[in-house]
């Protein structure tokens, strides 16, 4: 009497796990390439989140520098020479400050009652009536920085994530004040800075490429490969002195 055969065999037993294992390797394949991407625009996204505000920033306190409440007021007076100070002295009627490659001052008068400067702190001794200046009014400053991957203002961070920050300043001289002659990365102390343009590099927090390389961080540093497989953005504006126009 014949016994019909019960279970499975062997052979078929290694097919079904060369089968699953084929599917097992192609869904954690999948899993892995939607993570990668899904890390990827993450960090995208927050490299145009850094570098747009710190952009935003620059320009919203560039566009103070000068502001003078009573126009009528020549910028020697509105703005007297220091020695010292946050800025590290500045020359009658200089109000922009050109001080290392990553680091420049602005100072101006503010505007309105309660205005804070860009650490957040308050400005004393603000004229309740517009276009007047009180006796004992405090000037505004603001020296904005790069400090360990972080863009600073006087010292306070104002966004992270930060690898580079590069300035370039049209300037011309005081008795050429209508067009800028030059533009230079490091105006001397006689030059009268109308223009800045400036570019940002962010860098993401996580590694998320998969090799050590980008062209982006290359043209930055004149040729240097990456040490780490952060992603990196690059973007650039530039903005004018509009409150030194004659």
């Amino acid at each position: 009497m014949k016994h019909s055969q019960l279970g499975i065999s062997m052979i078929e037993l290694l097919v079904a796990m060369l089968i699953s294992s084929f599917l097992i390797i192609g869904v954690t394949q999948v899993y892995l390439d939607n993570r990668s991407n899904t890390l990827f625009q993450q960090n995208q996204g927050g490299n145009i989140e850094n570098a747009r505000f710190s952009i935003l920033l620059l320009e919203q306190e560039l566009a103070k520098a000068g502001y003078r409440r009573s126009p009528d007021h020549s910028m020697e007076h509105a703005f007297p020479k220091e020695d010292g100070g946050i800025c590290g002295g500045m020359n009658a009627g200089q109000v922009t400050k050109y001080i290392s490659d990553t680091e420049f001052c602005i100072r101006y008068q503010p505007a309105f009652t309660g205005a804070t400067r860009c650490d957040g702190q308050a400005i004393a001794n603000i004229a309740a009536k517009p276009y007047e200046v009180a006796a004992n009014a405090e000037l505004a400053y603001s020296r904005f920085a790069l400090n360990n991957g972080s863009l600073t203002c006087n010292g306070v961070e104002l966004a992270s994530s930060i690898g580079g920050l590069k300035f370039n300043y049209g300037v011309n001289t005081l008795e050429d004040e209508k067009s800028v002659a030059r533009y230079t990365s490091t105006p001397g102390a006689g030059d009268n800075i109308r223009v800045i343009q400036f570019s940002v590099l962010a860098a993401s927090q996580a590694e998320v490429t998969k090799e050590p390389a980008s062209t982006i961080y290359e043209f930055w540093f004149d040729g240097d490969e990456p040490t780490d497989k952060r992603l990196y953005s690059l973007f650039s504006t530039s903005t004018s002195m509009r409150n030194q126009m004659p």
